[in-house]
């Protein structure tokens, strides 16, 4: 296989990673969103939640930071 194609192939995997973690961080923020209600009483927001869904949302933003270096690189080597 050339290394042409590896590249491509590598680009075609982190965009797909790409997608799939944009799905997954807009969801986060959904549920987010949803848990933290201005008008719900302090002592009914759902803490536990939303630290976890928070804590999911910081690591994969850093992973998308990361695809999307990858991705730079690659297509600064293909040339585009």
């Amino acid at each position: 296989m050339s290394e042409r194609l590896k590249y491509i192939g590598r680009r075609q995997e982190l965009e797909m990673e790409k997608k799939a973690l944009e799905i997954s961080i807009q969801g986060l923020i959904d549920n987010l969103r949803d848990a933290l209600d201005p008008l719900a009483r302090v002592e009914d927001l759902p803490v536990e939640s939303i630290a976890e869904w928070s804590a999911k949302l910081d690591s994969a933003r850093q992973r998308y930071r990361g695809v999307i270096a990858d991705l730079k690189k690659i297509e600064a080597i293909l040339g585009k």
